[in-house]
């Protein structure tokens, strides 16, 4: 290289300047790229001298009289002619505290420079009397690293004590300036090393996976990056393990300790191929090593966890990757990214969500510095409050021959408590490793014996004494007790619990020898639908529903499969393959007059007597979705819905009474009909029924009648629908309970119920599959009892789905069947009293489904895998995140549609959002605007402009193609989303079948001629991805 450049000149920047300058353009406020040197000095201090000799170090070292503008299509470093360096004084009361220093100090660290207008550099001293003092000194990363600052206090030291007369600074001429490095990195880069670059890292990078690492908190459209820190201490005679595994093992301490990061983030996040980013001093010649400047670059380790490796293997594999990134420190990360089709989120790294760093020492600016006499300082708290990345662990050694570990978190994502845990994770497995390096990734590490037992405790609801009482000896105890009380109500008419139970002894007696057997359904909301299942119940059968809207080669599968002895209609006589009963319209009222031939009804004592009240019966068959398309009929037992009725009719869940009117809403094909029908007829209320179906809902709540109603059982989805239709919603005034399921609840909505009902009505937020009976979990969300607080979610949260039901077993497992700790994303098994008997007649389903169950003590018992995404949150709740299966791929990206529908109800303007993949090629946002007031001048939202909102919050290739805005979003007979009636918006009329857009307008002419003008290529589509089309952030800057 040559001598150094003379001042006011221009320099190219180097590749990771250029980074952090693109960055810095994006979100110019952001003070999370600040480096700071602050210093506690007690003792004698100069403030010429001390002002004279920051002078003369940026005279030394240009790059710190550096400012960064753009000279005409590209960013360059200007080197500024030598100026005095102001010195900010902050002046503090004698016998300051500590904390009055960091106080003081914050401000300045925290605040964001301006590259273009000055260089970045900000000197304070903050003083409390003669002897006490603080100096912060502050950089933006672009002009410094780590290594700089032991330099720059060194030589500052150096510098201030030949000011005071001390001792000459002796300080060697510098051969070179750190824009002679910019202009020898460029000339190597552009001739040839970045392409070569970026074929070895797309190479070794090739089907390396986002980290995704479960956030206690989602992701904000605008971050302010704020800092959170957890410290954790490693003792001496852990780090000597550390070190003499390190030798035994042929590496470095720095890569026994990145081995044990990368399996607890494996372990932690499920993600078992990604990429950590740890720093590299880039200092590749000795002239470097006295400079000041950005040398330091981000070197990628690849993190392979596949294989369930042992921790050996891990630390080889750290090793070879750690080996590649000291060999190849050019890495092209935007380029790459987009290459490897990796998220790229503004602000963030696409390679690395998480970093690593190792230092040495501490204290690495008094490792070689001499005090002036007199003078002692030492290091403190900075005050400093951004966090540059997700996640990054720190470490660094100790005078006593430990080490801390220190995690910066950025506390808009995580919480404390749950960076806390993967601290003492990671020292738990290094604890483990240097006795036992065998150990594997899914071994018994993560979890300490009185971990594992707190989250065995965790997932099990309360204990149970002894059977429940079965439904129907319930129902007879109601008939006895009150048997002119209206058990039922529909259309203006009432059947009492004397008259329901003697229309059902009658039917019972005529369904003929069907015990132990199915027996289909197929009637309209009515008397006589809840008249047939008591009575088939009666005779010993289990009932299953059959929708009328099905077609009829639907409804001979599931009967068929059931293996149903009889099919009882409310009049048809289709042909489906077994015997029909059809049941003629009463002439005097719904249910009122029992058939011909029918026997006298039973007292509650007879009624006792039936075969329906043994626990291991058949209760019902109920259908749902296959994932290959064919229906599976679940098959629940008498005693696993007996516990269910027990917990919600009682004290402890709904504490329904004889004075509730409760809606049947739900289509008799789901399982939430048990939830409204059962636990009210034990416990003498009134179930309302709705001729027509859930669809009569909003007339019947704008009646008379619906005035007096006190409980509702809604679809989550529903529900949503009618807090968003605001006032026009007519709530009933008697209303106390509303039970939602089916789908996840919105904060926003939840927000909403709140403002217009605060606590005045209880709303209980419920979970649960068909095969683990109707609920497992509930958690009231508002109105809870004085000694159950509501659950409600915090700020940006999830309202979560509570906590386990009276003999329920809940376990988040990993994909081998491990426990994981409170804050893992992991997959939902459920044990315990109330599991399905399986799938009626698919016996190697069922046992796909029901696993034997390892956590319990009887050795027979199950435990089901639901398929849920879902983790303990730290304050004991349990909360959904999704599907296992809900992620799609589409252009090579995988997408997770919950997340474009979060960003998309996250605008004010929207009140509910899906998002769907048509044609396994276009992605499609579908949203409801909010109803805006009388009073409001909001206009409704654009779909164009709502797109361009989430290209500002997404991924480029998660921006649906699409937005289509609709006044509701369709629902089917049970309330949820019905993707088939969702409109498909087709091509645009300009679209080619290749998916190419021309430009519209002379703006879009406009834009597409720069694109292809830069990226030098000859068409380029109002819709395409440009990342894929080569461009990077920096190009953006030319355009």
């Amino acid at each position: 290289m040559t001598a150094p450049t003379t001042p006011d000149v221009r320099h190219p920047l180097t590749d990771e300047q250029r980074r952090l300058w693109m960055l810095h353009q994006l979100n110019p406020d952001d003070a999370g790229f600040n480096m700071y040197l602050n210093r506690r000095w007690s003792g004698p201090l100069d403030r010429r001298a001390l002002s004279t000799a920051l002078t003369r170090l940026t005279a030394r070292h240009q790059v710190l009289r550096t400012r960064f503008v753009l000279d005409g299509e590209r960013p360059v470093q200007v080197v500024e002619p030598v100026r005095e360096v102001a010195l900010t004084l902050v002046p503090l009361p004698d016998a300051a505290e500590e904390a009055d220093f960091t106080a003081a100090c914050a401000p300045f660290v925290n605040a964001p420079f301006d590259l273009g207008e000055r260089p970045p550099l900000r000197a304070v001293l903050v003083s409390s009397g003669a002897h006490e003092h603080a100096l912060s000194l502050v950089v933006h990363h672009i002009v410094s690293d780590g290594w700089s600052f032991t330099v720059l206090w060194r030589e500052l030291l150096a510098l201030y004590r030949e000011e005071t007369g001390e001792e000459d600074a002796d300080l060697p001429e510098l051969a070179l300036q750190f824009g002679d490095f910019a202009r020898a990195e460029r000339t190597r880069l552009d001739g040839g090393g970045a392409e070569e670059a970026f074929r070895y890292w797309s190479g070794r990078l090739a089907g390396v996976g986002a980290l995704r690492m479960p956030l206690d908190h989602p992701r904000p459209a605008e971050p302010a990056r704020p800092a959170g820190f957890a410290d954790l201490a490693l003792g001496p005679d852990l780090v000597a393990g550390i070190d003499a595994l390190a030798r035994e093992q042929r590496c470095t301490p720095f890569m026994v300790l990145l081995a044990a990061y990368q399996m607890v983030l494996a372990r932690w996040s499920g993600s078992l191929d990604f990429a950590v980013g740890t720093p590299l001093a880039g200092r590749t010649e000795t002239a470097h090593e006295a400079l000041l400047g950005y040398f330091a670059r981000t070197g990628v380790i690849r993190a392979d966890l596949t294989g369930d490796p042992d921790f050996r293997t891990v630390l080889r594999r750290v090793r070879t990757a750690t080996m590649a990134a000291l060999s190849h420190q050019d890495v092209p990360v935007e380029r790459v990214a987009a290459e490897l089709g990796l998220p790229v989120r503004p602000g963030g790294d696409a390679l690395c969500q998480a970093v690593f760093v190792h230092q040495s020492q501490h204290d690495p600016a008094d490792a070689e510095a001499v005090l002036p006499a007199g003078v002692r300082t030492a290091d403190m708290d900075s005050g400093f409050d951004r966090a540059k990345t997700d996640l990054l662990l720190d470490s660094w050694r100790t005078p006593d021959g430990g080490m801390t570990l220190s995690f910066c978190f950025d506390r808009e994502l995580f919480e404390r408590a749950t960076v806390e845990s993967l601290a003492h994770r990671v020292r738990g497995l290094l604890a483990r490793a240097v006795l036992d390096v065998g150990i594997p990734l899914h071994g018994d590490w993560l979890l300490t014996g009185e971990e594992r037992a707190a989250l065995l405790a965790l997932g099990a609801g309360p204990s149970v004494a002894g059977e429940a009482r079965p439904v129907l000896r319930g129902f007879a105890d109601q008939v006895a007790a009150r048997p002119d009380a209206p058990a039922l109500a529909c259309a203006g008419e009432v059947l009492t619990y004397a008259e329901l139970d003697r229309a059902s002894d009658a039917l019972a007696r005529r369904l003929g020898p069907v015990a132990g057997r199915a027996v289909g359904v197929l009637i309209e909301p009515s008397f006589a639908l809840v008249v047939a299942l008591l009575a088939i119940w009666k005779a010993g059968a289990g009932y299953l529903p059959l929708d009328p809207a099905h077609p009829d080669e639907r409804r001979r599968l599931m009967l068929g499969e059931a293996d149903a002895a009889l099919l009882v209609t409310g009049g048809d006589r289709p042909d489906l393959g077994v015997p029909v009963l059809a049941l003629d319209e009463p002439s005097t009222g719904p249910g009122r007059t029992e058939e011909p031939g029918a026997v006298a009804g039973t007292d509650g004592a007879e009624a006792g007597l039936l075969p329906g009240v043994d626990p291991g019966g058949l209760a019902y068959v109920l259908y749902t979705s296959g994932s290959t398309g064919v229906p599976k009929g679940v098959a629940v037992e008498h005693g696993a819905l007996a516990e269910r009725v027990r917990w919600m009719a009682g004290p402890d869940g709904y504490g329904l009474g004889p004075g509730d009117r409760i809606v049947q809403f739900a289509s008799i094909g789901f399982d939430t009909h048990a939830e409204e029908l059962w636990p009210a007829l034990t416990a003498g209320a009134c179930v309302v029924l709705l001729p027509g179906g859930g669809r009569m809902l909003p007339d019947l709540l704008r009646s008379e009648a619906g005035r007096s109603l006190t409980v509702l059982d809604l679809p989550t989805a529903y529900w949503q629908e009618l807090v968003s239709l605001g006032e026009g919603t007519a709530w009933p005034p008697a209303l106390r309970l509303v039970v939602l399921g089916g789908s996840e609840a919105r904060a926003a909505t939840l927000a909403q119920w709140r403002e217009r009902h605060g606590d005045g009505v209880r709303l209980v937020n419920t979970y649960g599959p068909t095969e683990a009976t109707v609920i497992v979990t509930a958690g009231d969300l508002a109105g809870g009892r004085a000694d159950t607080p509501a659950l409600g979610p915090a700020a940006g949260r999830r309202p979560p789905l509570g906590r386990p039901l009276p003999g329920v077993r809940l376990y988040v497992l990993d994909e081998r069947g491990g426990l994981l700790p409170a804050g893992s994303e992991g997959e939902l098994y459920i044990g315990g009293r109330g599991l399905a008997r399986g799938y009626a007649n698919r016996p190697g389903l069922t046992a796909e489904a029901f696993l034997p169950d390892p956590f319990a003590d009887a050795p027979e018992a199950r435990m089901y895998r639901t398929g849920d995404r879902v983790r303990w949150r730290t304050d004991g709740q349990l909360e959904f995140l999704g599907r296992a299966d809900d992620q799609v791929k589409l252009r090579g990206y995988r997408i997770e549609p919950a997340e474009i529908e979060a960003a998309l109800t996250a605008h004010p303007a929207v009140a509910r959002a899906a998002v769907l993949v048509r044609d396994g090629r276009r992605l499609i946002a579908y949203a409801v605007p909010r109803p805006v007031a009388e009073e409001e001048s909001a206009a409704v939202p654009e779909a164009g402009a709502l797109r361009e909102d989430l290209a500002r919050r997404l991924p480029a290739f998660m921006v649906p193609d699409a937005v289509v805005l609709l006044d509701t979003l369709p629902l089917t007979v049970n309330g949820k989303l019905d993707t088939a009636a969702l409109p498909d918006p087709g091509l645009d009329p300009a679209g080619g079948p290749d998916g190419y857009l021309a430009p519209r307008t002379e703006a879009e002419g406009l834009v597409v001629e720069l694109w292809q003008q830069v990226l030098g290529l000859p068409k380029v589509g109002v819709l395409d991805d440009l990342h894929a089309l080569g461009a990077d952030s920096l190009l953006v800057t030319r355009v």
